[in-house]
């Protein structure tokens, strides 16, 4: 790397570093910084990466805007650095200058190195582990220890975000689509990689067996796996698409999909007609290799047998994926041989599986831009060789078009980072579809709870405890509330609550929560805080206050006598609500943020599970 693009990623980081303690935190860093307080071995939706990251980074600067966000430009630099590395060793070092500014000017990782989300450390690990993962097949088909470090820094990717293993994925559909590399599948180094990973899952298999195994759960709803396939919801794909447009900029992510389409599209239709050649050539096959074709037939058979008998869909998806690479070797033999460039297959096979999965999930379910994140690593290797080759060849109109694609990417980086910019100027852009509002007004919000909870209390002379609506207003409202009102109600418990739930439905629901019930030391008869079934309840006759920033007028309003607006198992465990107030936030004569009050009255514990 020369110098001048060296000190200019410096420079970057610096203002990344002055930029994140001058703005507020995304609820998601919020609910975070409170794992970081609570160490586990996992959580409910993930793994501890982000938390031991986040506690690091606290220890060195305090519980602050800048200490939780610290690791993230740090983990930009290092993306960066990493990818600047593979794609020099890949090409050269044009395309690896180009691919650090095609990285610096898409609005997905310049998010992902100022905000202390999953992404930034899933994105540098994925890219680390790309890069050990390519030292190893240099030295193919000897055994490498590159191949165990990519099996560690995997794992370590996996701890930080669960999409990390898609990598596994990928060596293994590269691996088997390149005829050179194949007996790697068989070699000490693949088995090794994965070796070296399983302490990793570990963890999470001991926390979830304990805990009633809410992160698989959590996982099929939020992917849709428990719909039909055939249940298809095309909105959802539009919004898919329409988003991984907006989060990579428009021009470069056309461009991303052109490289790939470039890259995988004559292979495709090789195996297409190796598939046509495979059946044709079956029955042939099924007479001259019977014995294997048997052997096939009976492992499967067994699967299928012992997945009835022990009642594990383990033994299903293991015959499906036996069935599966059973099959892709039999077209595989009947196919042409491969005309695609190796390093193109190489960097297409670390983005095709992310971008088909996601986009089956989104035919069938509401996705998260970011859920793709990874993919950003090879892609942008790609695109820049892609891209440099038609400015180079001449072709019409390419040096115009990457012009542009830079300009609009890097305004469109500027821009997130104050979309006030735009309102400045005269754009009226609504906070509601602002992304980056999510940041605004908290400490506002906490301070004027705070003082409304000051005023119920000193006036009914009884101390409140607080719920909120979501995870994330209940995290936002622990970080901003002033420390006088971060009141902890009993060890491990939050300053603020979630509405209880008979289900776990995030992190709150596995600490300390106010429908909890602790043993009696004695039995006690006719008390409002005794329940002869549960123990003793601490809140029980007490009051609450409910923080809500859904709109009420989305809300069924007629079902209030029976619950609240906003929390159907809150009024079933409460005697009595009371709607106080509402928090009406705006700038720049915009509506930023309603924030609606209730008081709960006289607590009663376990009328939930009556």
């Amino acid at each position: 790397m020369n110098f001048r693009l060296f000190a200019s990623l410096i420079v970057l980081t610096v203002l990344r570093l002055v930029y994140i303690g001058n703005v507020g935190l995304m609820p998601d860093e919020a609910y975070y910084h409170e794992w970081s307080q609570r160490l586990d071995w996992w959580y409910f939706s993930k793994g501890p990466g982000i938390a031991f990251i986040i506690r690091a980074g606290t220890t060195l600067f305090g519980h602050t805007e800048f200490g939780i966000r610290f690791f993230a430009p740090v983990f930009g630099l290092g993306t960066t650095l990493l990818v600047h590395w593979l794609a020099k060793r890949i090409y050269d070092a044009r395309v690896a200058f180009w691919t650090v500014v095609v990285m610096c000017v898409s609005p997905i990782f310049n998010a992902g190195a100022l905000l202390m989300t999953i992404d930034a450390p899933s994105i540098f690990f994925w890219a680390a582990s790309l890069c050990t993962l390519w030292l190893a097949l240099e030295k193919s088909p000897a055994f490498s220890w590159w191949w165990v470090l990519t099996g560690l820094l995997t794992g370590v990717g996996f701890l930080c975000k669960m999409t990390n293993t898609a990598f596994f994925a990928s060596v293994f559909l590269l691996l088997i689509m390149t005829p050179r590399y194949r007996g790697e599948l068989i070699g000490r180094g693949f088995w090794a990689m994965l070796f070296v990973f399983i302490p990793f899952v570990v963890p999470a298999v001991l926390w979830n067996q304990s805990h009633g195994w809410p992160t698989t759960t959590h996982l099929a709803a939020r992917g849709g796996l428990d719909a039909a396939w055939w249940n298809f919801d095309f909105g959802a794909f539009v919004e898919f698409v329409a988003f991984q447009f907006g989060v990579h900029s428009p021009l470069i992510f056309f461009t991303m999909m052109m490289a790939l389409v470039a890259t995988v599209a004559p292979s495709f239709g090789r195996w297409f007609a190796a598939v046509a050649r495979s059946v044709s050539k079956f029955p042939s096959s099924l007479r001259t290799s019977w014995i294997g074709w048997a052997v096939l037939a009976v492992l499967l058979l067994g699967l299928w047998m012992a997945g009835n008998f022990f009642e594990r869909t383990g033994f299903y998806l293991t015959a499906k994926i036996v069935a599966v690479v059973a099959a892709i070797l039999f077209i595989g033999a009947h196919k042409d041989a491969t005309n695609i460039q190796w390093k193109s297959r190489f960097l297409a096979a670390f983005a095709l599986p992310l971008l088909l999965s996601y986009t089956w999930i989104a035919l069938h379910h509401k996705t998260q831009p970011n859920w793709t994140a990874p993919a950003i690593v090879s892609l942008a290797i790609l695109t820049t060789s892609y891209g440099l080759d038609r400015v180079l060849r001449g072709v019409q109109g390419a040096r115009k078009f990457t012009v542009a694609a830079f300009a609009l990417g890097a305004v469109m980086s500027i821009v997130m980072v104050n979309t006030d910019a735009l309102r400045i100027i005269g754009i009226p852009l609504p906070y509601k579809r602002d992304p980056g509002a999510r940041m605004v007004g908290w400490r506002e919000v906490a301070k004027d709870v705070a003082v409304f909870r000051d005023t119920i209390e000193r006036e009914s002379g009884q101390k409140t405890f607080l719920i909120a609506n979501s995870y994330g207003t209940a995290a936002e409202l622990c970080f901003y509330l002033p420390e006088n009102q971060k009141r902890i109600e009993a060890p491990g418990h939050p300053a603020v609550y979630v509405a209880e739930s008979p289900v776990a439905e995030n992190q709150f629901h596995f600490w300390g929560r106010y429908d909890e019930f602790e043993a009696r030391a004695a039995p006690v008869l006719n008390d409002q805080a005794d329940s002869a079934e549960y123990g003793i309840n601490r809140f029980a006759g007490r009051t609450a206050i409910y923080v809500t920033d859904n709109p009420l007028e989305n809300l069924p309003m007629s079902q209030l006598c029976f619950q609240l607006p906003d929390g159907t198992w809150v009024l079933r465990t409460f005697a009595k609500w009371e709607f106080k107030t509402v928090f009406d936030y705006a700038k720049f004569d915009l509506p930023l943020r309603k924030v609606n009050v209730f008081l709960l009255y006289r607590y009663q514990p376990g009328k939930l599970l009556d």
